[in-house]
């Protein structure tokens, strides 16, 4: 079956190819990889790995198309290294299929393939350090080092993907696999890290994986911080929103310089960072209970069905879904998806599929009916986290941890990812996306930890007793297969010493 789901996949993507030719872009954050790449210098927003990928794809093909190409079998060989990892670990086959269906049919997966944005590459890094760290019972240092260092460059790749690492090196005390593997996963994830820091620091005098993390935290406070509080400095009061509580924009909005009074540009460069973070540090810990009634509301809205985002929110909710013929999304924004130019350039060439064709229209169709609601991602991976807590005496005798520690680790991957996406930044659905490989991989394992432990418990089904037969039929098989003792005899000088 998992010939058929790959190929069904396969399909959409050579639609998705032939529909949106090279690949789409996404706003500052592709000029900036783009830019990154060309200059071969760190941004100081994001990490160097994706743009590391998209230098060596000019280098050999110098067409943007190599891109998405790329991205689209990336996302085929996640659905199949699902299976693979699942059926070694004991699962039922099609249950293993099943768990491979989000990545290699969901519509929000693929077309993040198609843009020219990280979300694919981390992604796949992330699953490539699960799958080697989970393969054996047992791993050789060589797989526990590999493990560490696909974790570092999905690190590399996106940020979010450092608590990530922390959670890796937790699972493997956790799991008691020898102080060796531990200390060969640290090195191999400290390496490139480390390396990367300190070429980080020879441009921006930090030793930093980006400049923006105060940033990023700061404005996340925007929406509710108390401007006339008595403990912020002269400069901090110039970066609080000057708009009363209510009226304020939504938080990215003041972190890219677009409000009216471009506040987040005044004190402009990765020098500056550490004045972001001051300030939300003040706010968070003075106002907790504001801070934390933000996160919650944001996670809320971000898998409350139907929900009736703000312009800005909505446009990017409907960057992630099909094109045709200027429809997108079901959100009021009029945002389209926009089309790259065949080379290597850091700007669009026009919104995409403005004129509907039977292909376009038909894979918008499939954009708005075969999606993994985020809501349904969250469920499971909060269900997942419970199943591995699920426990009984003869459970843990017969599979000794193992499936609990590992549904554990990718439901708590899980829910860090959604948590940390909604904390420092906007509420924006691929952020989403990552979890539709982490979190049907949790739900099969727990799945199968529990009906494997309860078989466990009930123990083996006795054979059915065979039916009745005559006596003569019987005699003779007694005798030849297993002769009847009689219930006394003599004792015999053949029997021993007593």
């Amino acid at each position: 079956m998992i010939i058929g789901l790959v190929a069904i996949g396969a399909l959409i993507r050579v639609g998705m190819m032939l529909a949106y030719y090279p690949a789409f872009g996404y706003f500052y954050d592709t000029r900036a990889y783009l830019d990154a790449a060309g200059s071969n210098t760190p941004s100081p927003i994001w990490p160097f790995g994706y743009s590391a990928m998209l230098k060596v794809l000019d280098a050999v093909t110098g067409r943007i198309v190599s891109v998405s190409t790329a991205q689209h079998l990336m996302g085929l060989s996640m659905g199949v290294v699902i299976y693979l990892l699942l059926v070694r670990r004991g699962v039922r086959r099609r249950w293993a299929n099943l768990a491979a269906v989000p990545v290699l049919l969901d519509a929000r997966q693929i077309q993040l393939e198609h843009y020219v944005l990280s979300e694919t590459l981390f992604t796949s890094l992330l699953l490539a350090g699960v799958a080697l760290l989970m393969w054996r019972q047992q791993p050789p240092l060589w797989l526990t080092g590999l493990s560490g260092a696909a974790i570092a460059l999905a690190a590399l790749t996106r940020t979010v993907g450092q608590p990530l690492a922390v959670l890796c090196v937790l699972y493997l005390i956790v799991r008691r696999i020898g102080w060796r593997h531990i200390a060969v996963f640290t090195v191999a994830l400290a390496i490139p890290i480390g390396g990367y820091m300190v070429w980080f620091h020879r441009h921006y005098d930090a030793y930093a994986l980006n400049a923006y993390s105060g940033r990023y935290l700061w404005q996340r406070t925007t929406t509710f911080v108390d401007c006339s509080r008595t403990d912020f400095t002269p400069r901090e009061r110039q970066i609080c929103p000057p708009e009363p509580l209510g009226q304020r924009e939504v938080s990215d909005v003041y972190l890219w310089g677009l409000d009216r009074n471009r506040i987040g540009q005044q004190y402009p460069g990765p020098a500056n960072d550490g004045l972001f973070a001051g300030f939300a540090r003040k706010a968070i810990t003075g106002q907790p209970g504001d801070f934390l009634t933000t996160i919650a509301t944001d996670t809320w809205h971000l898998v409350q069905p139907g929900w009736p985002a703000p312009e800005r929110i909505a446009c990017t909710t409907d960057l992630w879904t099909m094109p045709s013929g200027g429809r997108s999304g079901n959100q009021v924004s009029n945002c389209t998806a926009t089309l790259m130019v065949t080379g290597f350039e850091p700007a669009g060439s026009g919104k995409a599929a403005l004129t509907a064709t039977p292909l376009n229209s038909l894979l918008w169709a499939y954009g708005q009916t075969f999606v993994t609601p985020p809501s349904v991602l969250l469920i499971g991976a909060v269900l997942a986290l419970c199943a591995a807590a699920w426990s009984r005496r003869k459970t843990r005798r017969r599979l000794g941890g193992r499936e609990a520690a590992d549904s554990a680790l990718l439901a708590g991957m899980s829910l860090s990812m959604l948590l940390l996406g909604v904390t420092l930044s906007v509420i924006d659905l691929r952020f989403t996306v990552p979890l539709l490989t982490t979190v049907p991989l949790a739900i099969a394992l727990a799945t199968h930890r529990i009906t494997a432990g309860t078989a466990a418990v009930q123990g083996p089904v006795e054979p059915a007793p065979a039916p009745p037969t005559d006596a003569i039929s019987v005699q003779p098989r007694q005798v030849t297969s297993r002769p009847v003792v009689p219930k006394r005899r003599a004792p015999s000088t053949l029997d021993g010493p007593a």
